[in-house]
């Protein structure tokens, strides 16, 4: 035990401020039958160290272990390095780790040790605490394991802890005004009365992700791509509204009614034209779809349409097939008195085929009684 002390003394001198001093006692049971559980006194001193460690040299000595026909007894020195989780209050939970050495006198051998485990002290004072901690040691020489109790108090000297605070004159605070308290003083905030609970730059400006004008807060198509305009909900600009973003859209200006492939170029189109029955007569109510539709084709000399009749299924087959060809001709013939070229036209009629709406129903069958253009390019 004098060896150990001697030890001690001269590493204490290495913890010239802030270290603590500690004593306990505890039991440790022992895995190897050879040698029974037995009774131990351990003092320790720790330097603290940054991030909440202490490096922590503890020496033991047990009380005499009953070992078959002799008594044997150990000395034991270790070197541990203490992590406290500090979270403000007296309680202050902590894991430790590190290794050492133990003389035995007696039939049990001398060994290097490792050991591990978990504690917990609290503070009675900001110099005194108590501490409670569980061990796992692994005796390397003898092959057998150590599990242990130990319970004890500690103090704290040096450094910082002992020195008095001292005397400062505060000096006047000038009070920070933030109006729309979004964490930036009015007097660096770039935009004053952001809504409550917005996110902000160090300006005091909404963040805006993906730089289209828009902060997120209001934005409803975060991550549109560099340079592409938006609209006031940030999404990009769609001018012919055919579901097709105009960055994306090969086909512009594409006339409302149009079904659109994903390049925006029109795939058909559905003049809304419907006939009475038994009729191929275009009504004057939709010679302006009709119009629309030849302004179109007028503007794009590279598409080309075939114009589409149908019928509702009343009738003879056969009857329903030429009613079909008379009313695609019909639109056909109407788009050229306005103008298109007829290289860009053909015209074919299907019958009772492909119905949009049932046929069960006076309503059905007058959606039925209609004519599209198929386009290609």
């Amino acid at each position: 035990m004098k060896k150990i002390l001697m030890i001690s003394a001269v590493v204490a001198s290495v913890f010239a401020a802030d270290y603590q001093i500690g004593a306990g006692f505890g039991r440790n049971g022992v895995s190897n039958s050879s040698i029974k559980n037995y009774n131990f006194g351990n003092i320790r001193i720790g330097k603290y160290l940054p991030h909440n460690h202490i490096l922590r040299l503890e020496a033991e000595r047990s009380t005499s272990i009953k070992t078959g026909t002799e008594n044997t007894s150990l000395n034991r020195v270790l070197l541990n390095v203490e992590h406290d989780f500090d979270f403000g209050s007296k309680f202050v939970p902590y894991a430790f780790i590190g290794g050492g050495y133990q003389w035995v006198k007696g039939a049990y051998d001398n060994a290097a040790v490792a050991d591990l485990g978990l504690g917990a002290k609290y503070d009675i004072t900001d110099m005194f605490n108590v501490f409670v901690e569980a061990r796992g040691m692994r005796d390397f020489h003898n092959n057998d394991n150590h599990y242990g109790l130990i319970g004890g108090i500690g103090f704290d000297f040096g450094g910082e802890k002992q020195a008095p605070a001292p005397v400062v004159t505060p000096k006047p605070v000038k009070k920070v005004i933030d109006t729309d308290g979004d964490g930036v003083p009015d007097s660096l905030d770039k935009c004053p009365n952001t809504p409550a609970g917005v996110k902000v730059d160090k300006n005091g400006c909404a963040i805006d992700s993906d730089n289209d004008g828009v902060p997120n807060y209001l934005d409803k198509c975060p991550n549109t791509p560099a340079g592409v305009k938006v609209d006031k909900n940030g999404c990009a600009v769609d001018s012919d509204n055919d579901g097709v973003a105009d960055y994306l859209d090969k086909c512009p200006n594409t006339p409302k009614g149009m079904k659109v492939d994903k390049n925006g170029c029109a795939i058909s189109f559905n003049f809304g034209v419907t006939f009475d029955n038994n009729s191929a007569k275009i009504k004057a109510d939709f010679m302006p779809k009709i119009k629309e539709f030849a302004d179109f084709l007028k503007a794009h000399p590279s598409v080309k349409a075939q114009i589409q009749g149908y019928t509702d299924n009343k009738g003879k087959s056969t009857y329903n097939i030429l009613l079909s060809q008379k009313r695609a001709k019909a639109v056909y013939e109407a788009l050229i008195k306005l103008g298109v070229n007829k290289n860009q036209l053909s015209w074919a009629g299907f019958g009772p085929k492909n119905p949009i709406a049932s046929n069960a129903t006076k309503e059905g069958r007058a959606q039925n009684r209609r004519v599209v253009a198929k386009l290609n390019y």
